[in-house]
Protein backbone atom coordinates (compact mmCIF):
# COMPACT_ATOMS: atom_id res chain seq x y z
CA UNK A 1 0.00 0.00 0.00
CA UNK A 2 1.39 3.36 -1.03
CA UNK A 3 1.18 6.25 1.43
CA UNK A 4 1.33 9.79 0.16
CA UNK A 5 2.62 12.41 2.50
CA UNK A 6 -0.08 15.00 3.15
CA UNK A 7 1.00 18.54 2.41
CA UNK A 8 -1.09 21.37 3.80
CA UNK A 9 -2.49 23.71 1.20
CA UNK A 10 -1.16 27.23 0.91
CA UNK A 11 -4.52 28.35 -0.49
CA UNK A 12 -7.19 26.47 1.43
CA UNK A 13 -10.31 28.63 1.08
CA UNK A 14 -12.03 31.10 -1.21
CA UNK A 15 -10.68 34.21 0.55
CA UNK A 16 -7.03 33.21 0.12
CA UNK A 17 -7.80 32.12 -3.45
CA UNK A 18 -9.25 35.58 -4.21
CA UNK A 19 -6.21 37.26 -2.64
CA UNK A 20 -3.89 35.07 -4.74
CA UNK A 21 -5.88 35.85 -7.89
CA UNK A 22 -5.94 39.61 -7.25
CA UNK A 23 -2.21 39.78 -6.51
CA UNK A 24 -1.38 37.65 -9.54
CA UNK A 25 -3.68 39.74 -11.78
CA UNK A 26 -2.04 42.95 -10.54
CA UNK A 27 1.49 41.68 -11.16
CA UNK A 28 0.40 40.27 -14.52
CA UNK A 29 -1.03 43.64 -15.57
CA UNK A 30 2.19 45.42 -14.57
CA UNK A 31 4.28 42.79 -16.36
CA UNK A 32 2.24 43.02 -19.55
CA UNK A 33 2.34 46.82 -19.43
CA UNK A 34 6.13 46.74 -19.17
CA UNK A 35 6.42 44.11 -21.91
CA UNK A 36 4.33 46.05 -24.41
CA UNK A 37 5.33 49.63 -23.59
CA UNK A 38 9.01 50.24 -24.10
CA UNK A 39 9.85 52.17 -20.96
CA UNK A 40 13.55 53.06 -20.67
CA UNK A 41 13.38 53.32 -16.87
CA UNK A 42 14.32 50.18 -14.94
CA UNK A 43 15.20 50.08 -11.28
CA UNK A 44 18.76 48.83 -10.79
CA UNK A 45 18.40 47.59 -7.21
CA UNK A 46 16.00 45.32 -5.35
CA UNK A 47 16.19 47.64 -2.38
CA UNK A 48 16.83 51.19 -3.63
CA UNK A 49 18.99 52.39 -0.77
CA UNK A 50 21.64 54.00 -2.97
CA UNK A 51 21.28 57.40 -1.27
CA UNK A 52 21.68 55.92 2.22
CA UNK A 53 24.46 53.35 1.80
CA UNK A 54 27.87 53.25 0.13
CA UNK A 55 28.07 51.11 -3.02
CA UNK A 56 29.75 48.12 -1.36
CA UNK A 57 27.07 48.00 1.35
CA UNK A 58 24.33 48.39 -1.23
CA UNK A 59 25.69 45.38 -3.12
CA UNK A 60 25.85 43.36 0.11
CA UNK A 61 22.30 44.24 1.22
CA UNK A 62 20.84 43.51 -2.22
CA UNK A 63 22.78 40.25 -2.56
CA UNK A 64 21.51 39.11 0.84
CA UNK A 65 17.94 40.07 -0.04
CA UNK A 66 18.17 38.32 -3.44
CA UNK A 67 19.54 35.19 -1.74
CA UNK A 68 16.59 35.28 0.64
CA UNK A 69 14.19 35.56 -2.33
CA UNK A 70 15.82 32.53 -3.99
CA UNK A 71 15.46 30.62 -0.72
CA UNK A 72 11.78 31.58 -0.41
CA UNK A 73 11.09 30.53 -4.00
CA UNK A 74 12.57 27.10 -3.30
CA UNK A 75 10.73 26.72 0.02
CA UNK A 76 7.35 27.70 -1.40
CA UNK A 77 7.81 25.50 -4.47
CA UNK A 78 8.63 22.48 -2.30
CA UNK A 79 5.84 23.21 0.17
CA UNK A 80 2.98 23.11 -2.31
CA UNK A 81 1.66 20.72 -4.91
CA UNK A 82 -0.72 20.64 -7.86
CA UNK A 83 -2.11 23.94 -9.12
CA UNK A 84 -0.48 25.83 -6.26
CA UNK A 85 2.91 24.65 -7.49
CA UNK A 86 2.06 25.95 -10.99
CA UNK A 87 1.08 29.28 -9.41
CA UNK A 88 4.38 29.53 -7.54
CA UNK A 89 6.34 28.40 -10.61
CA UNK A 90 4.67 31.19 -12.60
CA UNK A 91 5.80 33.80 -10.09
CA UNK A 92 9.41 32.57 -9.80
CA UNK A 93 10.79 33.91 -13.14
CA UNK A 94 9.52 37.40 -12.36
CA UNK A 95 11.05 37.32 -8.91
CA UNK A 96 14.39 35.85 -9.94
CA UNK A 97 14.88 37.48 -13.33
CA UNK A 98 13.78 40.99 -12.36
CA UNK A 99 17.09 42.03 -10.79
CA UNK A 100 19.05 40.41 -13.63
CA UNK A 101 16.93 42.20 -16.23
CA UNK A 102 18.17 45.63 -15.15
CA UNK A 103 21.81 44.60 -15.68
CA UNK A 104 21.76 43.08 -19.18
CA UNK A 105 21.53 44.40 -22.72
CA UNK A 106 18.25 45.88 -23.92
CA UNK A 107 17.51 42.98 -26.29
CA UNK A 108 18.10 40.41 -23.55
CA UNK A 109 16.05 42.50 -21.11
CA UNK A 110 13.18 42.47 -23.63
CA UNK A 111 13.43 38.69 -23.96
CA UNK A 112 13.40 38.34 -20.17
CA UNK A 113 10.30 40.55 -20.01
CA UNK A 114 8.47 38.27 -22.46
CA UNK A 115 9.46 35.18 -20.43
CA UNK A 116 8.15 36.90 -17.31
CA UNK A 117 4.90 37.76 -19.14
CA UNK A 118 4.30 34.16 -20.22
CA UNK A 119 5.10 32.77 -16.78
CA UNK A 120 2.82 35.20 -14.93
CA UNK A 121 0.05 34.47 -17.45
CA UNK A 122 0.37 30.78 -16.58
CA UNK A 123 0.29 31.71 -12.88
CA UNK A 124 -2.88 33.74 -13.51
CA UNK A 125 -4.61 30.76 -15.14
CA UNK A 126 -3.55 28.59 -12.20
CA UNK A 127 -4.93 31.22 -9.77
CA UNK A 128 -8.27 31.24 -11.59
CA UNK A 129 -8.44 27.44 -11.46
CA UNK A 130 -7.56 27.46 -7.75
CA UNK A 131 -10.34 30.00 -7.11
CA UNK A 132 -12.86 27.90 -9.01
CA UNK A 133 -11.78 24.81 -7.10
CA UNK A 134 -11.96 26.64 -3.75
CA UNK A 135 -15.42 28.01 -4.58
CA UNK A 136 -16.66 24.54 -5.47
CA UNK A 137 -15.15 23.17 -2.25
CA UNK A 138 -16.76 25.92 -0.15
CA UNK A 139 -20.18 25.54 -1.79
CA UNK A 140 -20.12 21.75 -2.02
CA UNK A 141 -22.43 19.59 0.10
CA UNK A 142 -21.42 19.25 3.71
CA UNK A 143 -20.16 15.90 4.91
CA UNK A 144 -23.14 15.39 7.22
CA UNK A 145 -25.84 16.07 4.63
CA UNK A 146 -27.79 13.39 2.83
CA UNK A 147 -28.21 13.91 -0.88
CA UNK A 148 -30.80 12.02 -2.69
Amino acid sequence: MEHRKYKPRLIDNRVTAVIGLVLTAYVAALTFQTAFSQSPHHSRWLLPLDRLLPTWALWAVNAAFYSYLVFLCAVFFRAVQGKERVLIAGWVPGILLGPVQARVSISLADAIQYVKSVSIAIAFVAAVLILLEASARDHGPSHGSVSG
